[in-house]
């Protein structure tokens, strides 16, 4: 796991001045602080941070092929880079270290851009081509590493595995994209290739980027398999679960690579417990888990990690997070993720991922399961919206259906009425009204409110990534393909930078893509059956984990922020509300909202959208510019 950035210069005449390489890898250094490198050539540089995994001693990087033609720089672990080496061998390719980062470029040697169609597991890399004079850029198919990007005008690139390596270059001014805030504010996700940054891009999961002279092609090399019912047969529930275990374990087992100690960040909740169960399978004998918990006993999620821990008899280690930790390591973790913290949990996953990193430097995580199986408690409800929502359309005259939904707006934003208002009697029967809007923490009318009246375009850039087929055949499968490219990305970059800013690798075996592929082809009915979600999972769990675990209410990842924004959380709001005269955030609104809550309505979820995002404001866009320049 590393850190990597870059800039190509369109002039081949001009020349990358190398102490901004290395300023842009010194704002990642957390992501690698056992070895650092760049690699400058005329109008091209390449930086790079290490944090040693496999081949310790070798892997130094950017790393070259034998004639030093092509170099790399490469984040990220390749779990089937041994079973290239033979063939690639067999082809004249020689081989001087046993790190995955040289199988990569002597793949690139024979298949080109597509070479990231070989590997199998995680990763983000720069690859200079000096023949060509062409660099390429690749995300793994799920996003589990980064990347970023941003071009000139005159068609220099600049990118970085963290948005801060392209800030620190001094050839992007950090502004906000007004365009992505009212999608932020909505689904808490700044979707397809865009950032909060204008200018700047994330490389979205599954494509490579090619620049040559100047210009930048981007090209999707993955992508789920077309939904064909039939063609994964199942013949029930239990023999899908059967088949989900089989694979689960070999897709943890291969995560398992590594030349120093491993770990397994535990909830309690099905997801961790199944990879400690899968470890203990296949034989992991030393095996570390750790918790986070909170004083609050309805949030803390330490009894159950303490039952799996128990019971698969691991060395057990956890720590505490207050308030008082929590709101002052926010401004510090807002920098680290140069996004809001979209999710609160990140905090929290931070302190645990510092308690690891004392005895692991690589941990597997959960993440993945409910977007691949359907966990989430909104997928049954949406699911009525669409159908139930549809045979209204379909007996009401357009007129009588309007003014039924028009009434239903018009009721308070109480219990009952917050519930109609997001049900399919009061929403349309398209996908975004009756899946993105009801589970928006801010839908369209409240958007205006606390965006001063600019609720428009919150998914309009979100079209190409609704399945407008699949969702007519099976609109469960359309809603997780969606959710793995909006949240589910979210969710890895939490965990990402998080772990990375404690300098501890996170593995996430349920994304293992042939895994995904598998998952993509079941029929809904194993994975949503009478309401619940994740059933195969779940009777596969039943086997191998204890019943309190299997048997438990669905939690997440709890913080007991309710409370905290009542008492401690004023006072942060004190220090980042909006000024009066803010034309994007309203002041008055956001003071309502801390009025109500402090009185007992909850509005856990708007406020912390809000002061998430009032945070990024200050700790990011008013931060000064480094304008040094890129050129030498």
């Amino acid at each position: 796991m590393c850190g990597i950035c870059g800039i190509v210069l369109s002039d081949p005449n001009a020349r990358v001045n190398p102490r901004v390489i290395e300023r842009m890898s010194d704002a990642i250094a957390h992501r690698g602080p056992d070895d650092d490198g760049q690699y400058v050539n005329g109008n091209v540089g390449l930086g790079f941070r290490r944090l040693s995994i496999i081949d310790l001693s070798g892997g130094h990087q950017p790393m070259a092929n034998e004639d030093e033609t092509v170099w790399i720089a490469y984040n990220g672990e390749i779990f089937n880079h041994a079973e290239h080496r033979a063939p690639l061998e067999a082809r004249g390719h020689q081989f001087r270290t046993r790190s995955d980062t040289e199988a990569i470029v002597h793949l690139y040697e024979e298949y080109g851009s597509a070479c990231p169609r070989k590997l199998r597991g995680m990763f983000g890399f720069a690859i200079w081509d000096e023949k060509r004079r062409a660099l390429l850029l690749a995300r793994d198919r799920s996003g589990i590493k980064p990347m970023f990007f941003a071009t000139t005008p005159g068609g220099d690139l600049v990118f970085g595995s963290e948005i801060k390596a392209i800030l620190a270059s001094g050839m992007v001014t950090p502004e906000v994209d007004d365009a992505a805030v009212a999608e932020y504010f909505a689904l808490g996700t700044v979707s397809g290739s865009r950032t909060l940054f204008r200018g700047v891009k994330k490389l979205e999961p599954g494509h490579t980027l090619t620049w040559k002279d100047g210009r930048v092609s981007i090209e999707r090399y993955w992508s789920p398999p077309a939904y064909e019912p039939g063609r994964v047969v199942v013949r029930d529930l239990a023999d899908a679960a059967d088949e989900f275990w089989r694979r689960f374990v070999e897709a943890v087992d291969i995560t398992l690579m590594s030349d120093v100690p491993l770990g397994v960040f535990l909830s309690g909740g099905l997801d961790s417990s199944l990879i400690v169960a899968a470890m203990r399978e296949r034989g992991v004998s030393e095996l570390r888990t750790f918790s986070v918990g909170f004083a609050e006993a309805e949030a803390s999620e330490l009894p159950f990690a303490r039952i799996v821990a128990k019971t698969f008899e691991t060395e057990h280690h956890e720590v505490a997070c207050t308030a008082d930790d929590f709101f002052n390591a926010l401004p510090r973790l807002t920098r680290h993720r140069d996004h809001p913290l979209t999710f609160s949990a990140s905090i929290p996953l931070f302190f645990v991922s510092e308690l690891a990193v004392s005895s692991v430097k690589v941990v597997l995580t959960g993440e993945g399961s409910d977007e691949l199986f359907a966990g989430y408690g909104r997928y049954p409800r949406a699911l009525l919206n669409l159908r139930a929502g549809g045979a209204l359309d379909s007996v009401l005259p357009n007129a009588a259906r309007g003014s039924l939904a028009r009434a239903i707006r018009r009721l308070g934003d109480d219990y009952v009425g917050s519930r109609l208002k997001r049900s399919f009697l009061a929403r349309a029967s398209s996908f975004e009204e009756s899946y993105l809007e009801p589970f928006a923490d801010f839908d369209a009318a409240h958007r205006a409110l606390v965006l001063n009246g600019h609720a428009g375009g919150a998914y309009s850039e979100l079209g190409p990534l609704i399945d407008r087929k699949l969702l007519a055949v099976n609109p469960l499968e359309a809603m997780l393909r969606f959710d793995q490219v909006t949240y589910m990305e979210e969710l890895l970059a939490k965990q990402d930078q998080m772990s990375m800013a404690a300098s501890l690798e996170s593995r996430v075996p349920f994304l293992d893509h042939h895994l995904i592929e598998w998952a993509a082809q079941l029929p809904p009915d194993v994975k949503l059956r009478g309401g619940s979600g994740k059933a195969l999972v779940r009777l596969a769990a039943e086997r191998v984990l204890p019943r309190s675990i299997t048997h438990a209410k669905k939690r997440g990842f709890l913080v007991p922020l309710t409370r905290w924004l009542r008492d401690r959380g004023q006072d942060i709001f004190g220090e980042y509300m909006p000024e009066s005269n803010d034309s994007l955030v309203s002041s008055a609104y956001v003071r309502r909202l801390l009025d109500e809550h402090r009185g007992g309505r909850d509005h856990t979820a708007r406020l912390w959208r809000v002061l998430a995002f009032q945070v990024w404001r200050r700790e990011l866009l008013a931060a000064p510019a480094d304008v040094r320049a890129a050129v030498a």
